[in-house]
């Protein structure tokens, strides 16, 4: 809408709805502790507010926190024109008053809802003055009342962009119960369904869950990137959103494996386009789809921990809107650290990363798994199965996960067992620690299994089959014959 029509407006109807105090008590609020800012980002932009000078200084704070930079009167003046004035006041001294006056940050999201809340008021009103306009003097031929419905889809946008009340400040009874009570009414637990069962009853837990950071370990090889895969089109499949932060895969790489996974079509001819004519047809559809659906990639190359939260943060307010969220990162050890943790031990470095992210699934409201890949030292352990201290940064880093999986398959480290073995000792070894399915029939079976859980028992470990051809894990047939007592065996070790 013009300026020129913005004042008429005002001329007529006197000022638009505006709340010019929530935007600075809001302003005020970060400046005192920047964490402030995770409590409105996921719902607020510098659009929303309505003094362009609060515009530009919101605007300076998002890209100062997002690139892990305290943001504060000192380093905002220099974004900001220096000949502007606030009734009598420099904006220097301006941006110090918004601080020094901060009462606190405890009712920060309730002045940004007021801010949001102005918004949406003079949008209604921009809408209603455009149909207004336009009803004045309609097209030839256009029925005003029975075909315009612009200012219909219009209201019913802003009915849907309307922000919940905070309901933190409840008693924890009250909101136990009205968790209990939204849970029953929708059938299940907000989150991310689970694709393979086997996931669930490890974790018992049928969804990832809104607000919790969760992990996957393996080493190099053995398919967790295929197993994310399958996790990730399982969300996309039942209306969630992804956002696949990859230090290794492309978006091409991740569709083309997902096509692999679902249409049997191994990667290999994907490639080179050696495909049938029922293939080309499956491949167009499933990338038509895939285009469809809240999805991204983001190929990251030195990015650190406050650059992964600024992307999640970004997808969420953009693409994913109020549905279930989930982000994916592959994977910690490939993560920059920040500078204050360069040159300290992995287990501080892990917790610096792994608590930022964490911190950011609770504040805009998504699950987070983070992919961990096995410490070598490990990998050479007589029973190589993953154990805490395999996790980047060792055992003491699992505490900032909500549950810990870990994928094992045992074809990869037999067959590095079998190449080194030189005697009988070593063979001895090999018979104690891998099943005969492995050893003497040759399958190429998984095991799932938690190294941290939230709910129930850590010793629940279930088994599946890994199809190489198109690196998807399945669970195991009925026919499959494994040894039951032997694999209960070896799951005690």
């Amino acid at each position: 809408m013009s300026d020129n029509l913005i004042s008429k407006l005002r001329d007529v109807l006197g000022e638009l709805p505006n709340n010019i105090e929530a935007e600075q008590t809001l302003l005020g609020a970060i400046f005192v502790d920047n964490r402030t800012f995770d409590r409105v980002a996921p719902f607020l932009e510098e659009d929303h507010f309505y003094e362009p000078l609060h515009q530009r200084i919101y605007m300076v704070c998002r890209e100062l926190i997002h690139m892990g930079k305290p943001a504060t009167p000192i380093t905002v003046k220099p974004f900001l024109p220096t000949n502007a004035k606030v009734g009598d006041m420099t904006v220097w001294q301006y941006l110090v008053t918004l601080a020094s006056a901060a009462v606190g940050t405890m009712t920060a999201r309730d002045s940004g809802i007021a801010v949001h809340e102005a918004w949406l008021a003079r949008e209604a009103i921009f809408a209603a003055v455009n149909y207004v306009q336009f009803a004045y003097d309609p097209p030839p031929g256009v029925d005003v009342i029975g075909e315009r419905t612009d200012i219909e889809d219009k209201f019913a946008q802003l009915r849907g962009m309307r922000i919940k009340p905070d309901n933190s400040r409840r008693g924890a009874g009250a909101r136990y119960l009205n968790n209990m009570e939204e849970n029953k009414e929708r059938g299940s637990v907000i989150g991310i369904p689970i694709g393979l069962k086997e996931i669930q009853r490890v974790i018992s837990e049928p969804s990832f869950e809104i607000g919790n950071y969760y992990g996957l370990l393996s080493s190099s090889g053995e398919g967790k990137t295929s197993l994310t895969v399958q996790l990730v089109y399982h969300a996309l499949a039942a209306g969630c959103a992804v956002q696949f932060q990859s230090y290794d895969q492309s978006a091409e790489q991740i569709v083309r494996q997902m096509v692999a996974q679902r249409h049997r079509i191994e990667a290999r001819r994907q490639r080179f386009g050696d495909l049938s004519q029922s293939e080309w047809v499956d491949a167009k559809a499933f990338a038509d789809w895939i285009d469809e659906q809240p999805f991204e990639v983001v190929k990251c190359s030195m990015e650190g921990a406050p650059q992964l939260a600024s992307y999640a943060r970004s997808f969420k307010r953009q693409k994913a809107g109020e549905r279930p969220t989930l982000i994916v990162t592959d994977h910690i050890k490939r993560i920059t650290p920040e500078r204050n943790t360069e040159r300290s031990d992995p287990g501080t470095k892990a917790g610096v990363i792994n608590g930022i992210l964490k911190a950011t699934a609770t504040s805009i409201g998504c699950a987070w798994l983070m992919l961990n890949q096995r410490n070598t030292s490990g990998m050479q352990r007589d029973n190589p199965r993953p154990i805490a201290s395999d996790l980047f940064g060792g055992e003491g880093t699992k505490e900032s996960y909500d549950s810990v999986v870990y994928l094992y398959r045992f074809k990869k480290f037999l067959d590095e067992r079998n190449a080194i073995a030189s005697s009988k000792s070593d063979q001895t070894t090999i018979e104690r620690v891998f099943p005969s399915a492995v050893r003497v029939d040759g399958k190429d079976i998984a095991e799932i299994g938690a190294l941290k859980v939230r709910f129930g028992p850590t010793n629940i470990r279930e088994t599946l089959d890994f199809n190489a051809k198109f690196t998807l894990l399945e669970s195991v047939e009925p026919q499959t014959e494994i040894d039951q007592e032997e694999m209960s065996f070896l799951n005690g070790m």
